[in-house]
């Protein structure tokens, strides 16, 4: 006979890798289930209410997760005169399913179309420091690469993580760069003798009419380290 489920274990799938939470469905009953009368959705749903599997919706998470399709054949629909367990059927799993292997393939394109973006993109080639005699540095920074575009340089102070420095060049040769770090800035209140882990970055500013999730992507970062005494 089926048996009313209890606690539902849904509220427990977090704490499974896909290879455990797959191990942990298996070894359900197949009986236990989630009555219409009592689930929260009676009141959504006039006239009835979702009922369902604890197992076959152990395997319809494992899908959503997976996109493994063969699982839906697994999945069983509870039905009653009173539940509606629509939600959890062989059909509804497939649907799942589907949603899954098309999102990937979306994300696998996304991806592809990222990295033709960053195919030759300006990365920093040469870098040197030299000390100054008043005290501060000459910071000289090249960068070589193919793809014309706005790129952004930056220094950082990295043990504080200050940016000191930040310039926009839209770029489409090899360009060369000096700078003069001053340092008072670079020091501030640190005892010496110190050193101090610096940091120059390149970033590709992606075009506006591409749809990204951020407006540029780093594509090199230099350290260095500069010593005071």
């Amino acid at each position: 006979m089926a048996q009313s489920g209890g606690e539902d274990p849904g509220n427990q799938y977090y704490r499974y890798s896909n290879a455990e939470l797959e191990a942990v469905c298996d070894a359900m009953s197949p009986s236990r289930y989630v009555s219409g009368l009592t689930d929260g959705a009676w009141a959504a749903l006039p006239g009835s209410g979702k009922t369902y599997f604890y197992r076959s919706a152990c395997y319809l998470e494992l899908v959503r997760r997976t996109g493994r399709a063969e699982l839906c054949a697994k999945v069983v629909e509870r039905r009653t005169l009173l539940g509606d367990g629509s939600s959890h059927t062989p059909h509804s799993c497939q649907q799942v399913a589907t949603t899954y292997q098309t999102r990937q393939v979306q994300s696998t394109q996304d991806q592809a179309a990222a990295n033709r973006l960053m195919e030759g993109v300006f990365k920093i080639s040469k870098l040197q420091v030299t000390a100054l005699p008043n005290g501060n540095w000459r910071l000289n920074v090249q960068a070589d690469g193919q793809r014309k575009g706005d790129y952004v340089l930056r220094v950082y102070q990295v043990r504080e993580n200050r940016l000191l420095l930040e310039e926009a060049h839209a770029l489409s040769q090899a360009s060369y760069w000096s700078w003069e770090l001053i340092r008072a800035t670079i020091v501030g209140n640190t005892p010496l003798p110190n050193i101090f882990p610096m940091a120059v970055s390149i970033s590709y500013r992606l075009p506006s009419q591409l749809p990204a999730s951020s407006t540029e992507r780093t594509t090199h970062i230099q350290n260095f380290t500069l010593s005071a005494e």
